[in-house]
């Protein structure tokens, strides 16, 4: 029976980093995709929250795969949002070296994203149900920018500015902005990272109590962690040891960790 809206999930999934194997593994368990790889999932929406790139074996199979899953999602009327993590970013900005391609492959591939952040295929942040998710998360500091710019910075309306902000950035190649700050913990200049640099540790530290809910990636965890205090998901497993993601299903806004094995 095909879905309707109203049962319409969202599954969330951590940095895949060249993870191709347990990436299909997740998608299939999720019943996202089936045994051809493609998309089987009708209205449902899989949100990955970036950092597709680097250190494993095939990223960019897993990039490959996730262009094509957006595609047949969208004929679906499903979705596949993909954000932007720092590895991401550094293609974005033609730092090639850190993740390792040649000059010439790591301009195509620049080209490319380029692309799909302008078309908006690529995202620095999304909002579900209060939930805000970006890679590495909105510190306390940076909130407190964007408090002065909105007249209710809930999840919805950060979202849409932090990703006005990160498209005209990409477009213009400039990056003063402070969702591109990288902390001194990651050989920076700032106390604080942004977005895509920020670690949990001092992220959680930044808040006597959180604003709101916030999903991320980026720092490696053992499992799905929750902070109630700075309000807090963290769901970066590492596809290479664990495969846990996020599952919204209905009205419901909780989310539910589920764990392939």
């Amino acid at each position: 029976m095909q879905k309707t809206q109203q049962e319409k999930r969202l599954i969330a999934v951590g940095d895949i980093h060249g993870q191709l194997d347990a990436f299909v593994e997740i998608l299939q368990r999720a019943g996202l995709i089936n045994h051809y790889w493609d998309w089987c999932a009708g209205h449902d929406r899989l949100l990955q929250i970036g950092d597709v790139f680097d250190r494993g074996p095939k990223a960019l199979e897993a990039d490959r795969l996730l262009d094509k899953l957006q595609r047949q999602a969208a004929d679906a009327g499903g979705e596949v949002i993909r954000l932007v993590g720092n590895h991401e970013l550094e293609l974005l900005r033609g730092n090639f070296g850190i993740s390792g391609f040649d000059p010439v492959d790591g301009k195509n591939l620049q080209r490319k994203l380029t692309a799909q952040v302008l078309d908006g295929k690529l995202r620095a942040a999304y909002a579900h149900k209060g939930y805000l998710f970006t890679h590495a998360g909105v510190t306390r500091k940076l909130y407190r920018i964007f408090q002065q710019q909105l007249d209710d910075a809930n999840a919805y309306n950060l979202s849409v500015l932090i990703n006005l902000i990160f498209k005209e950035s990409i477009k213009h190649q400039f990056f003063k902005h402070p969702i591109f700050n990288i902390s001194v913990h990651r050989k920076g200049s700032d106390r604080f990272g942004g977005i895509f640099w920020e670690d949990i540790d001092d992220l959680v530290k930044s808040f006597e109590q959180g604003p709101l809910w916030q999903v991320i990636g980026h720092t490696q965890v053992e499992q799905i962690i929750a902070d109630a205090r700075a309000r807090v998901i963290a769901i970066d497993v590492g596809m290479h040891r664990s495969k846990e993601f996020l599952r919204w299903e209905g009205a419901n806004p909780i989310p539910r960790f589920c764990e392939v094995r």
